[in-house]
């Protein structure tokens, strides 16, 4: 820096300025009769007005904001409330929504099983750690009259059973756990089993239906609805057969269920409270 003080170039911009300078006051003092080139003057201080112009702007904007900042803040967290309630109002028509959605699928199911009872609906609340098989905690309990081992369902399919209950939640093992043993059967009602699991195909999401007797035209595609029992109601729909193979006994036969829901990403399920033939 010290050097281009002290270099020719320096000198020369040094001298054009006085120059100008010189010739500015002397018009001035002149009256105007000295003309000098609009066009130079312009862009030998164009720089220095961009300059102030650009401080003054910074100054400006800087005590506005000074000035102003509890305003500012005011605004800012009033903006905030209104987009808090507006999302809050989008979240509860989403989930009227699908509440109403669940309402009209489970009608369905009513019209054709007037001896079900049910409960409100529920919420998944939590995803129970370690359980490989999907379990959940559901946010009804006790006290919105479900009962230990009263069925859980959606309107798509049988989800699993209450295994923990308490006043406002209860713990839902699901149909991929080896303790929850399914009476089911084929739509047709010609081929029976029982669902007994292993923790192989839970992981993929797959039922195993067993003592299945050979030559009992299961197959493929075919649709598996529950044969009813003291626990689980007649014909709610359990899943789809995606593979049969024999038993290593050879004398029955094992299919692959794929179950109708996929127990891991449910969010919002019904309880069966009460159906003709249960606990008995």
């Amino acid at each position: 820096m010290k050097d281009f003080f002290q270099s020719r170039k320096f000198k020369v911009i040094v001298c054009i300025f006085a120059l100008v300078f010189g010739i500015m006051i002397y018009a001035a003092v002149a009256g105007n009769n000295i003309i000098f080139p609009r066009s130079v003057l312009e862009t030998v201080s164009q720089p220095f007005v961009t300059a102030g112009k650009a401080v003054s702007d910074w100054v400006g904007d800087t005590i506005d904001t000074l000035v102003n900042a509890q305003k500012y803040k005011r605004e800012n967290e009033q903006l905030k409330e209104m987009l808090t309630d507006m999302y809050g109002q989008i979240l509860d028509k989403e989930r009227t929504d699908s509440e109403n959605e669940q309402y009209r699928s489970i009608l369905g199911i009513a019209e054709m099983h007037s001896d079900y009872k049910w409960s409100p609906p529920c919420s998944v609340t939590a995803r129970n750690a370690g359980d490989i098989f999907g379990g959940f905690t559901i946010d009804r309990g006790s006290a919105d009259g479900i009962s230990l081992y009263d069925p859980v369902f959606t309107s798509v399919g049988l989800v699993g059973t209450i295994s923990e209950i308490a006043d406002h939640y209860a713990v839902v093992k699901t149909i991929l756990s080896p303790d929850v043993n399914v009476g089911v059967m084929t739509a047709g009602g010609k081929t029976v089993g029982i669902t007994e699991n292993d923790a192989e195909y839970a992981a993929a999401g797959y039922c195993i239906m067993s003592y299945v007797s050979k030559g009992g035209g299961i197959g493929e595609g075919d649709v598996v609805i529950t044969s009813g029992s003291s626990v689980f109601p007649q014909d709610v729909v359990f899943g789809t057969v995606r593979k049969v193979y024999s038993d290593p006994n050879g004398l029955t036969m094992h299919a692959v269920i794929q179950p109708a829901e996929n127990v891991f990403k449910v969010t919002r399920v019904f309880v069966i409270t009460g159906f003709e033939g249960q606990d008995e």
